[in-house]
């Protein structure tokens, strides 16, 4: 896709949006709405949420279909779609610590076995976007319920993972970080 012209304004309305407390699909309705160019929106948004126009443009490849069949009225289920699908998603380079974090992260789950597939999704989406204490806690608690595949492993990496994450004030880290340790010695 060519850059269209009025990519700026469509980029300064959605930065509008998402700092008015829109989230990042709404803010696609809004703008799909009064402007009627899916595509542009959703490159809008995208952009105004970090990501640069290239990698907005390559991701909108994927979508392409989507846009094809669109009546008028159906911009926020659009929007819900591929905010759900993490077109809008600022992905994130993982500096050194934050490498090792998701190494653990993504030891333990390895170590698990099956897991559920919207899990995996939300799971892959806090990996690629930085939100490392958010995965840490939501496979923990999934786990906590059920029996990884191969336990020792899953709760070494899982208790790594804690120990990287240092003394997080997130509610419910030191109590998930605690469990984690316990289960070693079960």
């Amino acid at each position: 896709m060519e850059r269209p012209s009025n990519l700026e304004a469509s980029v300064s309305a959605a930065v509008a949006r998402l700092r008015a407390g829109d989230s990042p699909g709404h803010a696609f309705g809004h703008l799909a709405t009064i402007g009627g160019d899916l595509r542009l929106a959703a490159m809008a948004v995208c952009v105004a949420a970090g990501t640069s126009v290239s990698e907005a443009d390559q991701r909108l490849v994927e979508y392409v279909e989507l846009f094809n069949d669109v009546t008028t009225g159906e911009e926020d289920v659009i929007g819900e779609v591929l905010e759900s699908a993490g077109y809008f998603d600022h992905q994130i380079k993982l500096d050194e610590a934050s490498t090792e974090i998701a190494k653990a992260l993504r030891g333990a789950v390895e170590a698990a076995g099956p897991v559920p597939s919207g899990w995996a999704h939300n799971f892959h989406r806090s990996m690629t976007t930085g939100k490392l204490l958010q995965a840490f806690l939501s496979a923990e608690a999934v786990w906590s319920r059920r029996t990884p595949a191969n336990p020792q492993v899953f709760w070494t990496h899982m208790a790594e993972a804690a120990h990287l994450l240092g003394a997080s004030v997130e509610p419910g880290f030191t109590e998930a970080a605690q469990r984690c340790r316990d289960r070693l010695h079960d």
